[in-house]
Parts: structure tokens; C-alpha cells; sequence
């Protein structure tokens, strides 16, 4: 049951993507440090979606690791104590 609305879901979220790409067709310019680019409205909205998902995901990995391997330490130090009383 769950795969089945997890598809259902997935599903209408490319129905709604593919709506939003094909409304937003006008051409923008968009200056960064180096040079300028043109590009079409729904292009750079995916692609300003997809840059702040690795951003947000790298982040969130670097915390999850850093945490991970403090609490391999502190499993460490406890098992040491233990074995020490």
C-alpha cells in the first residue's frame, strides 16, 4: 500500500513539474560573477531547486557524519568505563 501512494505521489509531482515547465517559457537573463546566461524561466527554477537540494543535503550529511562519529567515541568511552568498574 505504501509503494503504491509513493508512486502515486511521485507521479503527480512530475504531472505538476511538467505543468510549471510548460507555463513558464519566457526567456531571463541571469548574471553571476563570471558572464551572463539566457536561459527559459523553468529551466533555471530547476536548476536553482536542484543547487540549493545539494547544498542542503551536503549540509545536512556533513552534520550527520560529524554526529555519527561522536557517538562511535562516546560508545567508546562508555564501554571503557564499564569495563573499568
Amino acid at each position: 500500500m505504501r509503494k503504491i501512494l509513493l508512486s502515486i505521489l511521485v507521479v503527480l509531482l512530475i504531472l505538476l513539474a511538467i505543468v510549471v515547465g510548460s507555463r513558464n517559457t519566457e526567456i531571463v537573463t541571469v548574471n553571476y560573477l563570471i558572464a551572463q546566461i539566457d536561459m527559459r524561466l523553468s529551466t533555471f527554477m530547476v536548476v536553482s531547486l536542484l543547487i540549493g537540494f545539494c547544498i542542503g543535503f551536503s549540509t545536512i550529511l556533513t552534520r550527520y557524519l560529524s554526529l555519527k562519529v561522536k557517538m562511535g567515541l562516546l560508545k567508546r568511552k562508555l564501554a571503557k568505563i564499564k569495563q573499568d568498574t
